[in-house]
């Protein structure tokens, strides 16, 4: 069957019934043709109309992951535990994405005591201890 006559019947499968798991089978299609947001956009009205479906929920995550959307992702790894609390990828795509997470959170922490150090240089610098003005030792 050629794609361009499967990616239509599987669309009018999906507009007939917007839950259907086929939503899945046209949105993998439409990404193989390099249709990514219409891809995106197919899985995520699957999802809606049919919040349980996990398979649809796992290959939006590994989407959204491999587009670098993390919390995005994690979203929809976590809505995967809410049905299948012992889905072993959803486990470790949502291990995997608290890891980078947290590796950010200590790169940006790192860079706002960095500045803050820049900061209190610049004040010291600015404002010498010992320079006339400042209060005497006993008045602190």
């Amino acid at each position: 069957m050629n794609t361009d006559n499967y990616i239509d019947k599987l669309r009018g499968c999906v507009l007939e019934n917007p839950g259907s798991r086929l939503s899945l089978a046209l949105a993998e299609e439409l990404r193989k043709r390099d249709e990514s947001e219409e891809a995106v956009n197919v899985l995520r009205n699957g999802i809606e109309n049919n919040p349980s479906f996990a398979a649809a929920r796992l290959t939006l995550g590994r989407w959204l992951l491999k587009d670098n959307k993390l919390r995005e992702a994690r979203e929809e790894f976590s809505a995967v535990l809410d049905v299948a609390p012992s889905d072993s990828f959803a486990s470790r795509y949502i291990g995997e994405i608290d890891m980078q997470l947290e590796g950010e959170l200590g790169d940006a922490r790192l860079r706002t005591v960095g500045r803050l150090n820049e900061f209190l240089e610049a004040v010291r610098k600015k404002f010498p201890a010992g320079a006339s003005g400042d209060a005497a030792e006993g008045d602190r």
